[in-house]
């Protein structure tokens, strides 16, 4: 293995130069910040590469070998951070209008297919709900019209309805499949620099799991670094149109 690009030496020296002053005691107390700091780093390393891995299509079960773990040990770690997000937490408050909406889509899709919870199928159908959306965009933009990949998810097509409440959302009930949607969509929203939930994040996390939804898309060309790659592109034409309408 290459050396590492931190030493320990170079540690000792950022920990003392903190208080240059200072007595061994101090000189402990930042060491055990500096250690805290660096640890939330590695985790933040690990959970880029494995954000890396499930993108390609990697399963659990290989990422928990590739790392010396069991899948569930794996999966544990690696998903708890995506919890205020959940139905159960003050989640959907960092959603926009229209990721609302489609969520609320989702749910009637699910009760009109006599189904208690949401699954990630619904939701990836609801998002493509509103050909305005940057999710439907991106879709589009692959060659694959909202309506083909709806036809492909095989639950129907949404409907819009009411603005909901997202109070009201956080009382459904949601599957595991859905659930880690949303945590994935959470991940692709930081991996993009954004402090905000919309459709095309959703989008990118029905695609990111494993299961038949994935592989109905990936049938159509919809992979996930694909669907994002094509994400990127739709928000910086967004963003052009806005600075000449401005302009």
């Amino acid at each position: 293995m290459a050396p590492m690009p931190i030493t320990l030496d170079n540690l000792i020296g950022f920990v003392r130069s903190l208080h240059p002053e200072g007595g061994p005691l101090e000189h402990l107390s930042d060491a055990v910040v500096t250690a805290q700091e660096l640890n939330d780093q590695a985790d933040a390393l690990i959970g880029h590469f494995v954000d890396q891995a499930r993108v390609s299509g990697a399963s659990w079960s290989q990422i928990g070998g590739a790392m010396g773990v069991t899948k569930q040990a794996a999966q544990k770690r690696f998903t708890a951070k995506d919890e205020p997000l959940l139905p159960e937490a003050k989640a959907f408050n960092r959603f926009t209008p229209r990721a609302l909406v489609a969520v609320a889509a989702a749910a009637r899709l699910a009760a009109e297919g006599g189904g208690e919870a949401v699954d990630v199928s619904h939701l990836a159908a609801a998002t493509l709900l509103d050909a305005a959306g940057i999710a439907a965009r991106a879709v589009t933009r692959l060659g694959v019209g909202a309506d083909r990949a709806q036809d492909a998810l095989g639950v129907g097509r949404p409907t819009a309805g009411p603005d909901p409440d997202p109070a009201e959302l956080r009382g459904l009930d949601y599957t595991a499949a859905c659930r880690e949607a949303f945590g994935q969509a959470l991940k692709a929203a930081l991996r993009l620099g954004h402090t905000y939930i919309g459709t095309e994040h959703l989008l990118i996390g029905t695609v990111s799991g494993d299961g038949p939804v994935r592989h109905a898309l990936q049938a159509l060309g919809l992979r996930a670094e694909l669907v994002e790659d094509a994400v990127k592109v739709e928000i910086a034409d967004a963003v052009l149109q806005q600075r000449r309408q401005a302009g």
